[in-house]
Parts: C-alpha cells; structure tokens; sequence
C-alpha cells in the first residue's frame, strides 16, 4: 500500500498506524464485471491536514471497514482542496483500484470541492451517477458515481458523518467476503500483537479503539491467536462485556471505589445495558478527606505511603466492599496528569487493588498518555485486573445458595 500527499509538510508529523483493510464493491446500478477480489484506495481532502493543523481520523477506520470485507486498500492520498487535483487524481487511481473513498470537500453549497472536481472529471471521461448516500447524521448526502470500470463514493470531512453512511454503502458491495472473527485485545498494543502474530499477522487487520484493539482475522485461525495472545485475547466483543459475561456467568456482584479515574470505572460498566444485575455502585473518593470518612482508609496510611499506594488502594477496596455488601470490588488510586507527579511517583503512576475481603490482588502500572488517555487506560487495566484476579481464584457464587 502507498501513502501520498501532495504537498511536503515540514515540521514532524504525528505518528500513525495503518492496518489497511476493505469495503463492499459495485452497487447494484453497476453493470460493468469485475473480479471478486478487490482493490481500493482512499483520498482524503484537507489543507489543514496537509499543513499538520490537524490530524486525519478516517484512515483507519475506513481501512478496517473496508479490510472487513475483503477488499484491500492498495493507497492513500492527502490531497489540498483543489477540484482539478482531486479530478486528476480519481482519473489516476481509477487505473488501480476499483473502488474510490473520497472524504473531505463535500458541503451543501453548488461551488464545494467535490462537485466542481465532478463538472471537471465529466468533461473528461463518462460518467454515471448512482443513488445519493444518506446522511442520517447530517445534511450533505453523499454521492456515488461510476467511471472507467470504477465505483467512486464522497463523503463529507465530519468524521462521525461518514462512520454513520459507510456501512449501507458497504452492504451495497456485492463482493465474496472471507469469514472472519473479531477478537478484542488489551494490555498489548498493535505493534506488539503484530510482532506476536508474525506472519499470521499478514492475514488480520487491527481497528485500535480506547485502549483497546480488535483484531479481525480469517476463523480458521482464531485458536491460534488465541493461543499465542494468551488472557489478553478478550471472550467478548471487547473488555467490559467480557467483564459482563464473567460476572454474570458467575452470579457475582461488583463494586468500585474511584480516585484518579473520577467514576469513568462506573461509568463504562454502565453503558451495558443490564449492568444492575452485577454492579452495586462506586464511591468516587477524589480527595483524602472522602477517602478516610467514607472508605475508612487510616490515615497514618496516606501519611506514611501517599494516597498514590498499594496501602491505600487496598484499604479503598476494603471499604468500598464493607459498604456496598459485593462479592468483588476495584480500586483505583493514581496520578493522570499533566501535573501532579513527583521523582518518586510520575505522572502516569497508578495503583490498583482487585478482589474480595479474603484475598486482594494489587498491581502498578505507569502509562505515558494525555489526562484523559491516562484515566481510561487506568480504568481499563482496573477492569482487567479483575478479570486476572477471577481467572486465577476462579471464583463462582451459587445462583441459589443452599
């Protein structure tokens, strides 16, 4: 795959990964023949990318779309929002690639980027043009047009726009689609997972999300993933669900008490829907003072060891759990930043207390990312050293004690 940009940028630009994946092919208007296995490529349109203002925030999740079924993204180009370069580069790539994803110069106006490069692109070459796109979060619909054997889509620049109108154009691709499986990882990051996959990695595409990744691979090959990724390949579609399903399935209840993440802990449980059947609440005890009245952490605790403790991580535990009556709780206490960090305890520094009021498993990471990437990966690794602690005691309660 081939990356482009049509103008040097100085200045370091910021680091990103492009596991590059598929989309569904012709529409149904299409009449031309084309081969099952496809190819494509994707054009983002920006100056404010181009000149760094901005980050793209498409290419990923378009590739990984797009890879999910099978069609390979073979390049991508950063264009300026110029129609006669956007023109000139669709003619250019319709060449290679049987479908086109335009994104980026779309607007509502008769004089935007897209539809002056397709006044352009007419004079030059027939052109057939499909049903609009629609946009059910917005109000520029889309446009899908055919030339030259290919399929092009333009979508707006809104980056959750475009993630909401692309998979009805996918389903439209009548292509033969490999059967895959999604396998959600943590606590390795994509490099890592690639490098423990090596060549089977060549067959899976990687979709990176809050602190998490999913790995989309051929079924046939799931048990070995599996196998090599170990407790770090997830049984659901991703880290709270999986947590969903192991308390569930043990007829557990779940309690949190919260420091440095601030509730996101509480937070994330509860965006499934029926999380009451296993999680009680959270106490968020931001300062010392809630810490010692409400948790009843000593606090010749926080004098002697810092509220940023094992000490203090399992006593929060202990009273969150005396509180609410759960089976298990978590505890987190830390520092996301940016300030707040010493030489002996950094930014970044967080401890977390897992377990019951027999047995309490603690660890400490340090993450180097923005507060708010601090507080979910700490959030985050809480969750899943509670699903360490539950593997290792194997813990089930009976649904019907007695």
């Amino acid at each position: 795959m081939s990356i482009r940009m049509s103008l040097a940028v100085s200045g370091s630009w910021p680091m990103i990964c492009w596991p590059v994946f598929s989309v569904p092919a012709l529409s149904p208007w299409h009449k031309g023949k084309r081969p099952l296995s496809m190819t494509s490529s994707i054009v983002i349109t920006g100056a404010e990318i181009l000149r760094g203002i901005r980050p793209d925030a498409l290419i990923q999740p378009l590739s990984s779309l797009l890879g999910s079924r099978g069609i390979d993204v073979t390049e991508i180009r950063i264009i300026a929002d110029n129609p006669l370069g956007l023109c000139t580069t669709l003619i250019d790539l319709s060449s290679s690639s049987q479908i086109i994803i335009v994104t980026g110069g779309l607007g509502m106006t008769p004089d935007d980027t897209t539809r002056r490069a397709i006044t352009e692109l007419k004079r030059k070459v027939l052109v057939d043009t499909g049903p609009a796109i629609e946009n059910p979060v917005g109000y520029a619909k889309g446009i899908d047009l055919h030339f030259n054997g290919t399929r092009v889509l333009f979508f707006p620049g809104v980056v959750s726009e475009t993630l909401a109108m692309f998979p009805s154009v996918l389903d439209t691709v009548p292509v033969k689609t490999p059967e895959t499986t999604s396998i959600a990882v943590f606590g390795i990051r994509e490099t890592e997972i690639a490098e423990r996959l090596g060549t089977i990695g060549e067959s899976c595409s990687f979709l990176p999300k809050d602190k998490e990744v999913t790995v989309i691979a051929p079924v046939s090959m799931e048990k070995r993933i599996r196998e090599i990724l170990g407790r770090h390949a997830l049984v659901g579609k991703d880290l709270v669900t999986s947590m969903a399903m192991m308390l569930r399935d043990r007829n557990l209840t779940l309690a949190a008490a919260e420091s440095c993440t601030g509730g996101l802990i509480g937070h994330l449980i509860t965006e499934t829907a029926g999380s009451s059947d296993y999680f009680l609440g959270c106490v968020v005890s931001y300062s010392n003072e809630v810490k010692m009245n409400i948790l009843k952490v000593p606090e010749e605790e926080i004098s002697r060891h810092g509220a940023v403790s094992e000490q203090v991580a399992r006593s929060m535990l202990q009273g969150v759990l005396a509180i609410t009556g759960a089976h298990l709780g978590v505890a987190t206490t830390g520092i996301a930043g940016p300030t707040g960090g010493t030489q002996e305890k950094h930014t970044g520094t967080v401890w977390i207390a897992a377990g019951s009021t027999q047995n309490i498993l603690a660890k400490s990471f340090r993450f180097d990312f923005d507060r708010s990437g601090n507080k979910m990966i700490f959030a985050k690794s809480a969750l899943f050293v509670l699903k360490e602690y539950i593997y290792d005691q194997d813990i089930y309660r009976p649904a019907y004690p007695g």
